[in-house]
């Protein structure tokens, strides 16, 4: 007969396979992750299409870093190598939350060479969780998120193409730093933005160097993110305050 010594180790390396190793949460700094957003959160509206942008490429239905997915309530809410990752209710405790707020090195999301989220979307992130991490049954209505020319397009032109189409040079005749005039166009390039139609907007073959007749830097290129945010912002009214 086994003492009982020898059947609590049994039991501990029976259970050993079937743990999962936990977030080390101790050195969290909860002070430097983003405050909630300060509105009720709609799932659909707010926060699935960051998931979809930011955190379906590594947690989705083609790859599931550390076992876990979050393009499905199923899989979002299950545990993954790490244990659960949210936390309905806690923010502070959620890791989902605090991965996204760079406060736990060895799993930062997303990974430090993809585009971080901003403050706000943290923010969101965070009031959703404490709002009790509602996610609805059944298909997700599509949401497509509005372009702020401020936040998203305008560092995308400062970056890449006023060095050419500012204040101080304007190859073509064409600049890139007044409303008025990018809606103008330019002597070489023509009207190459017209708002509400992406289709027939050449500025975007443009700023991706596949116009024919336009050679663009390759330095200057943009990659197809940026190049699908500002055909978004184009086909959205290319709204510029």
């Amino acid at each position: 007969m086994m003492k009982p010594l020898g059947i609590i180790l049994a039991l501990i390396v029976y259970a050993l396979p079937l743990t999962r190793a936990a977030y080390d949460l101790s050195r969290v700094d909860v002070t430097k992750i983003p405050p909630a957003a300060k509105t009720k959160v709609d799932f659909a509206r707010d926060i699935y299409p960051i998931f979809k942008e930011k955190c379906i490429s590594c947690h989705g239905p083609e790859k599931q870093k550390g076992s876990y997915r979050i393009d499905t309530k199923d899989g979002a809410f299950k545990a993954g190598d790490n244990g659960f990752n949210i936390i309905p209710d806690h923010s502070e405790r959620a890791p989902i939350v605090l991965m996204i707020a760079g406060q736990i090195d060895e799993m930062l999301m997303p990974p430090p060479k993809a585009e971080p989220l901003t403050p706000e979307e943290i923010g969101l992130v965070r009031a959703w969780v404490d709002q009790g991490a509602v996610w609805p049954d059944g298909p997700i209505p599509e949401f497509i998120k509005k372009v702020d020319f401020v936040r998203d397009v305008q560092p995308v032109l400062q970056k890449s193409c006023l060095e050419c189409h500012g204040a101080e040079k304007q190859a073509g005749g064409f600049r890139l730093d007044q409303k008025a005039a990018a809606l103008k166009g330019g002597q070489t390039y023509g009207v190459v933005i017209k708002p509400g139609d992406a289709a027939k907007s050449s500025f975007l073959l443009i700023v991706a160097g596949k116009d024919e007749d336009i050679a663009q830097p390759e330095k200057h290129q943009l990659g197809a993110k940026q190049v699908e945010l500002l055909r978004r912002w184009i086909e959205q009214g290319a709204d510029w305050p």
